[in-house]
């Protein structure tokens, strides 16, 4: 596939790492807040990336056989987008001190900052319990923001973890398979608030989509691109699970926009 660098490129590139047939770096059994992660992470245990593929044998398959939630609200695809005019100098998310909030799920964890190259692959979360937050902007421009800055924040963790990784959940203290980060991605409802704290200071987001959208054929494109009103997009893993890969076929996707006083 040619290096597209236009946002509808590079949707397309991590379309291909979601549905694993690129180098990829999906959330493994990360919720890849889509993230992305295009690559349509495997986070469920695996990996998440525009690359796609997803977690790659990190899924402990807890989720495996679970009903996939009721769509609350669904995402916008006909949102107005924006090739994004960010401030160059603006404080990359992803530093020491940074995280995402949701308390309604219990989450308060650490952000890792993940550059997308040329490759076009997201990297994979550190582990269980941090959220990788991806930086689109050397190669893939027109995709994903900067919290407090505009566009459109693109986020992703693991859903569950495996075994295989010898280390456990929360902090090591929950022996794997274990529940990950974004284990309840899936109970969002509109409005809930989520927190982003980059750089000193603090962003508020509502959610306005939750849904599961398939790892293969969802609208990747769509869901990752820069848009006018400052979102932030939060992917996980779910839906049927693969033993062999350790992969499941859809990703949880949660939109949010900024409130008007965060």
């Amino acid at each position: 596939m040619s290096q597209n660098r236009g946002a509808g490129g590079g949707i397309d590139r991590l379309r291909e790492l979601v549905t694993g047939r690129a180098p990829f770096v999906a959330a493994g059994a990360v919720v890849l807040i889509v993230v992305i992660a295009i690559a349509v992470l495997v986070l469920g245990g695996g990996s998440s990336s525009p690359s796609a593929k997803g977690p790659v044998n990190d899924s402990g398959g807890l989720a495996a056989g679970s009903p996939l939630p009721t769509p609350q609200a669904t995402i916008d695809l006909n949102r107005p987008t924006v090739m994004p005019t960010i401030d160059p100098n603006a404080p990359r998310p992803g530093a020491p001190g940074d995280k995402i909030t949701i308390a309604k799920i219990g989450v308060d964890a650490v952000m890792t900052y993940k550059a997308v190259g040329l490759d076009g692959v997201m990297p994979n979360p550190d582990g269980p319990d941090d959220v990788a937050v991806y930086d689109f902007t050397q190669y893939w421009p027109g995709l994903g923001g900067i919290p407090g800055f505009g566009g459109n924040t693109v986020f992703a963790g693991h859903v569950d973890w495996g075994a295989q990784h010898g280390i456990g959940c929360k902090n090591n203290t929950k022996p794997p398979p274990c529940f990950a980060v974004l284990w309840d991605l899936g109970k969002l409802a509109v409005g809930d608030e989520i927190k982003v704290t980059t750089a000193g200071k603090t962003y508020s987001y509502n959610v306005t989509s939750n849904q599961p959208v398939s790892a293969t054929s969802g609208d990747w494109t769509q869901i990752v691109t820069s848009t006018g009103q400052e979102t932030l997009t939060i992917i996980t893993c779910g839906g049927d699970f693969n033993p062999v890969t350790h992969e499941y076929n859809t990703r949880q996707v949660v939109t949010a926009s900024r409130g008007n006083s965060g």
